[in-house]
């Protein structure tokens, strides 16, 4: 997988960001598909963890969400299979915690505690290394793996053995490449204790859209929070 970072800055114009944000929500505009793969998913809310493997699956789109406020573009990543985003409409989403991502109904529902361990510590280990499209469909199948898998542990290390893309609620019949990219991921949280990006990473919820997940960078909240506009989050700089 690419090391090559992702690069963040506060806009020039934070004040003017004021109008289409507050503390509480954040409005943007989507912008499309960034970097992703199509990728065959299977889910069924009513699967327990370890139900068998499925031979039947629908093409998706898997990969980072582009959504822009103004200029700028911020990179998302979706927490909910069943709700949508459509190209060039706008939506206000929510803040929340990570662990009341994806609000319901439908199916899942709030990924609680557990499933927010895991989340942090895959965005602590992945996320800034994200390049390529094989990376970023590869991440987001982890990720809907974790958000919408029926996992029964009682804590996040042994949740791990529940985690599985061909049994279970959710399933994949990714790309080879995406599949084992994907399960890498998957097999190595927790390896040295499970990592934390903290407040950095914030939910996004909408009633009747595609909840997703945003990062903001280290002191991100902080700078903002001074400010009166910690809602607004850092703008996602172009790479040079």
């Amino acid at each position: 997988m690419s090391q090559i970072g992702k690069v963040f800055g506060v806009a020039a114009a934070v004040m003017t960001l004021g109008s289409v944000a507050s503390a509480d929500s954040i409005t943007m505009t989507y912008l499309g598909f960034g970097a992703s793969q199509t990728a065959g998913i299977s889910y069924n809310a009513s699967r327990s963890w370890d139900g068998r493997s499925v031979s039947s699956f629908t093409n998706i789109t898997a990969g980072a969400h582009r959504f822009g406020v103004y200029s700028q573009e911020r990179v998302t990543f979706c927490a909910q299979l069943f709700e949508g985003v459509t190209v060039g409409n706008t939506y206000t989403f929510d803040y929340t915690d990570v662990a009341n991502v994806p609000d319901s109904p439908p199916a899942p529902g709030a990924m609680g505690a557990i499933k927010a361990t895991l989340v942090s510590d895959l965005y602590r280990r992945y996320y800034s290394g994200l390049s390529t499209a094989q990376d970023n469909a590869a991440f987001q199948i982890a990720l809907y793996e974790i958000t919408h898998e029926n996992l029964s542990a009682a804590d996040a290390a042994s949740a791990l053995a529940q985690l599985d893309l061909t049994r279970g609620a959710f399933q994949t019949s990714a790309s080879a490449e995406a599949f084992q990219s994907a399960a890498d991921m998957l097999a190595s949280l927790g390896e040295g204790g499970f990592k934390s990006v903290g407040n950095n990473l914030r939910g996004l919820t909408n009633a009747t859209a595609q909840d997703q997940l945003l990062m903001v960078p280290v002191g991100g909240p902080a700078i903002l929070a001074g400010l009166g506009l910690l809602g607004v989050g850092v703008l996602r700089r172009r790479m040079k």
